[in-house]
């Protein structure tokens, strides 16, 4: 493996993933978009009569709604992730194969994504039970550090904040290889993944934090570019021009109004959602690619070599 990896080499990738393959990150953007405007269009259709007024009674069947509403809000969490996840592996996918075709935008349902999506649930359980447990231990410090001094605890709870919040970060970037190692290697990649980052902390710490930086500034941008749109549109004007609304669903705004939201979101929309998921992957999995390609990369030859990758490919994948 090499000494370090290249940040401004992996930071630089997006946008030749991006450059190279815009028609996929517009339809990664776009599943994305659309099914989240499914779902509100589903969740609040449901509800569209539901009394706003002060003192209204909700007809005697809304109660069904809302029973109905709640399972379907969790079935559609659980597509939003597995899609989310399905788009995931298709950024890294379409990372490790920059300027290469693929008539199916680097999306596939296999076992590249099932093995993602269990590392996922891994990390996020494991991290979740780790948090619990370090805050946990640091009520109990804080406590007793208050029979003793209240200011003391004051100071050592802050402290204690702080801290937990560093060892995230720190955990996030030291973990962040095991998912791209896992795509690449085709297998689970736990232990590959935390030996890669081994003594290169600093260095995909940095990454993160150039990929956060990058993310607030489009997230920011594109925040004050959809408020103008807002304004230019007239659809808080259209909004704010109703009567106080009766029911949940004269909330939305007039049909045309409606449909040229959501067709901003689609399209537009669409290219820069798809933009900003392949900003937060792919620095992850040029950098693995750059590690596993170093002077010591023939610890993993045999999992990465051309034909074992094909015919993994072949092997793992259902288009």
């Amino acid at each position: 493996m090499t000494e370090t990896f290249s940040i401004g080499e992996a930071m630089a990738t997006p946008g030749r993933v991006i450059r190279r393959h815009p028609l996929a990150v517009f339809v990664w953007g776009f599943l994305m978009m659309g099914f989240s405007l499914l779902a509100v269009a589903l969740m609040f259709g449901t509800l569209a009569d539901l009394p706003l007024a002060d003192g209204a009674e909700p007809p005697p069947e809304m109660f069904g709604k809302l029973m109905a509403v709640q399972g379907l809000s969790m079935l559609l969490n659980v597509g939003q992730a597995v899609l989310a996840v399905v788009i995931w592996a298709a950024t890294m996918r379409a990372t490790l194969m920059i300027g290469r075709p693929d008539r199916t935008f680097f999306l596939r349902i296999g076992m590249d994504e099932l093995r993602l999506v269990v590392v996922g649930l891994a990390l996020f359980v494991g991290a979740y039970i780790a948090v619990i447990i370090l805050v946990l231990l640091g009520a109990a410090l804080v406590a007793t550090l208050w029979q003793a001094n209240e200011a003391a605890a004051m100071i050592g709870g802050f402290v204690l904040v702080l801290g937990l919040i560093a060892l995230v970060v720190v955990a996030m970037a030291r973990l962040s290889l095991i998912a791209p190692a896992t795509l690449i290697l085709k297998r689970f990649a736990f232990v590959e993944g935390w030996a890669l980052g081994r003594g290169r902390t600093l260095p995909l710490l940095g990454l993160l934090v150039c990929t956060w930086l990058v993310y607030l500034v489009v997230y920011f941008v594109l925040a004050f570019v959809v408020i103008v749109a807002l304004f230019a549109s007239g659809v808080l004007a259209d909004i704010t021009a109703q009567s106080p609304p009766a029911t949940l669903g004269e909330l939305f705004p007039s049909p045309p109004v409606l449909a040229t939201v959501a067709g901003l979101m689609l399209v537009p929309g669409g290219f820069v959602y798809g933009a900003v998921m392949t900003l937060l992957s792919a620095p992850f999995a040029s950098a693995c690619r750059q590690l596993l390609d170093g002077p010591s990369g023939a610890v993993f030859a045999a999992a990465t070599s051309p034909a074992a990758t094909s015919a993994g490919d072949a092997a793992d994948t259902m288009v």
